[in-house]
């Protein structure tokens, strides 16, 4: 970082704490996350400053996406492992079962199908946005639809499904 972006990271540090405040996030556990994404804001911010948008909406931005980030990376499969004790008598159970895992995997492919089946384009294209990350509305923004509108496709969407699965 320069000098400049170290003096304006220092003077605008009080947006991480309303970030924590804000999201209700303890301090002790996410404030090296946040940072991060607050530091990479400001070098954005000074090396492509972007047009009408404050400091603040991209700080908050990145900051969001850090915590986003490090979900993801510690929700990964290999870093979810099970730990097992050699110290147990023959009790192992919390190794699971993984013929039930695949049979589970293999009925919630099968309900996700026949759910696709009753959708139409446009509960597909919200369906598509949502798993992707977005909120209803910002999907609804996206879609140039009211928020209502996305909400009343949804709901419709999901007593098809609810009949069609049963």
């Amino acid at each position: 970082m320069t000098q400049e972006e170290r003096e304006f990271a220092e003077q605008h540090h009080n947006l991480v704490i309303d970030f924590l405040r804000y999201r209700r996030l303890p301090m002790d556990d996410f404030y090296d996350i946040v940072i991060f994404g607050y530091l990479s804001a400001v070098q954005q911010y000074f090396r492509n400053p972007p047009a009408d948008v404050k400091f603040k909406a991209m700080a908050f931005r990145a900051m969001k996406d850090a915590i986003l980030r490090d979900g993801e990376y510690n929700a990964r499969a290999k870093r979810c492992g099970y730990t097992v004790s050699l110290d147990t008598a023959g009790n192992h159970s919390t190794i699971p079962d993984h013929p039930q895992d695949v049979e589970r995997q293999t009925e919630r492919k099968a309900l996700l199908e026949q759910a696709a089946k009753v959708a139409t384009p446009r509960e597909n294209r919200i369906i598509e946005l949502l798993i992707d990350g977005f909120a209803l509305h910002e999907a609804a923004r996206f879609l140039k639809i009211p928020k209502s509108a996305a909400v009343s496709y949804m709901e419709n969407f999901y007593g098809r499904v609810r009949a069609a699965i049963g």
